[in-house]
C-alpha cells in the first residue's frame, strides 16, 4: 500500500512539474474556418487571435510572443478579452506593453473581458489601449472593405445584451463577433452573426482525452473550451488562451496558445 501511494505521489508530482513547464511556453495554433457568406474578396483573410493573456509576459518584456507574431502573416489582430488580470494589478504594464507591440504589427482590435470589467476603471483602460494604437470595440462595429466587398468586425462588451448587439448586425453583411464568453453562443447565433471569436474557458484548464475539466461559467466538463464549434448558421472558435490567471494550479496538458485563423469561402 505504501509503495502504491509513493508511486502515485511521484506520478502526481511529475504531472505538476510538467504542467508548470508547459504553462510557461505557448503554441501558435493554425486553423481554417469556412463561412458560407464570406465575400470572395476576403477568402484567405487571416485573424491572429490573442485571448486571456492575463498580464502574462513571455521572455523579457514579453518579446518572445511578439517575435513569434512577427514571423506570422496576418491581416489583423483580435484581442478577445482578459488582456489584463484584476488579481495582479502590479503586472498591468505587461498587458499594455503587449498591446502596444501588437498594434505595430497590424491593425489590432480589442474587446472587454470579465477581468477588465471587474477592475472597474474601464474608461482608463480603454484610454491606455487607444493611446497604444489598439482599436477598442465597445459594442461597436468596424467595416473592412476589399474590392468593394465588406466584412464587419463587431465588439461585444462584458455585460452586453442581445438588444445591445443586435442593431450592429447587418443582415446583408458577413460578420465576425469578438465576444469573450463562448457559453453565450446560443445568444450570438440568434443575432445572426457568422463567426464568433471567444476565450474565457482557458481550455478547461486541465485537458484529459481532448476535453477540458473545468471552465468558469460552464463548470465541470465544459462544452466550449477549444477550437471550432457550430450553432445553427453561426461558427464559434474558442481560444485556449495565452496566459494563466490561476497562480497556484498550472495548466495541465493544455499549453497556452495564440490562434492564427484563416477565413475561407466554402469549397464546392
Amino acid at each position: 500500500m505504501l509503495y502504491a501511494l509513493l508511486v502515485l505521489g511521484i506520478i502526481g508530482l511529475c504531472v505538476l512539474l510538467y504542467g508548470w513547464w508547459d504553462t510557461n511556453r505557448f503554441d501558435v495554433r493554425k486553423t481554417e474556418i469556412e463561412l458560407e457568406r464570406l465575400p470572395a474578396a476576403f477568402d484567405g483573410f487571416t485573424i491572429l487571435q490573442v485571448s486571456d493573456l492575463h498580464n502574462r509576459a513571455y521572455g523579457k518584456d514579453g518579446m518572445d510572443m511578439i517575435r513569434s507574431m512577427e514571423r506570422l502573416s496576418f491581416d489583423c489582430i483580435a484581442i478577445t478579452g482578459d488582456l489584463l488580470d484584476r488579481h495582479r494589478p502590479g503586472k498591468r504594464d505587461n498587458g499594455y506593453r503587449f498591446a502596444q507591440a501588437a498594434a505595430k504589427l497590424g491593425p489590432a482590435y480589442c474587446v472587454q473581458g470579465n477581468h477588465e470589467w471587474k477592475i472597474c476603471d474601464w474608461s482608463e483602460i480603454r484610454a491606455e489601449l487607444t493611446k497604444r494604437g489598439v482599436r477598442v470595440l465597445d459594442n461597436g462595429t468596424i467595416s473592412l472593405v476589399r474590392n468593394g466587398q465588406r466584412l464587419d468586425l463587431i465588439g461585444c462588451m462584458e455585460k452586453a445584451t442581445i438588444e445591445d448587439i443586435q442593431p450592429l448586425v447587418e443582415k446583408n453583411a458577413c460578420s465576425v463577433l469578438l465576444a469573450h464568453h463562448p457559453e453565450r453562443i446560443t445568444d450570438y447565433a440568434r443575432m445572426g452573426v457568422d463567426l464568433v471569436l471567444s476565450g474565457h474557458a482557458h481550455g478547461g484548464h486541465i485537458r484529459l482525452f481532448g476535453n477540458g475539466l473545468y471552465s468558469p461559467d460552464q463548470g465541470f466538463l465544459p462544452r466550449y473550451t477549444s477550437g471550432a464549434y457550430t450553432c445553427g448558421n453561426t461558427k464559434l472558435y474558442v481560444s485556449r488562451g495565452a496566459g494563466n490567471h490561476t497562480i497556484l494550479l498550472p495548466r495541465i496538458f493544455n499549453r497556452p496558445e495564440i490562434d492564427l485563423i484563416t477565413l475561407k469561402t466554402p469549397s464546392r
